[in-house]
């Protein structure tokens, strides 16, 4: 085997977690959401060596907020999320059809009302509650 051959390893969630020295309920929270790349065979979780060095250099030093660039990923309770310049949005999932927001959309554009403001305040409001 040469070196190249060992980078191109593939790791088990066991051997994932005794490489980064994390527990391996902490290195399954990682793959969960979807911070850590790695692919689900049958029932068990594989990752790529390489891919895992990739990602711990891509990591910064925990001043700023972590993850890649605008793709959606899924937090520890299951629910999406991004980062995009440095903010990260959390996806919500809305009781409506898709025709009942194009027109919720329509009329906001139309009284020139901010969609993301106008979520944020009744959020804002009713965290208080």
């Amino acid at each position: 085997m040469t070196p190249d051959d060992k980078q191109d390893e593939v790791l088990t969630l066991e051997e994932l977690a005794a490489l980064l020295k994390v527990s391996e309920t902490t290195a399954y929270s990682l793959v969960r959401g979807g911070e850590l790349p790695g692919r689900k065979v049958g029932r068990e979780w594989r990752f790529l060596k390489t891919r895992v060095f990739e990602w711990l250099a891509q990591t910064g030093t925990g001043d700023e907020m972590q993850g890649t660039n605008g793709v959606v990923q899924r937090d520890e309770q299951g629910g999406e999320f991004k980062i995009e310049d440095n903010r990260e949005y959390v996806a919500m999932w809305l009781p409506m059809t898709r025709t009942e927001k194009a027109a919720q959309l329509q009329k906001a554009a139309r009284d020139g009302v901010n969609v993301s403001e106008l979520v944020a305040e009744y959020l804002r409001a009713w965290s208080k509650e």
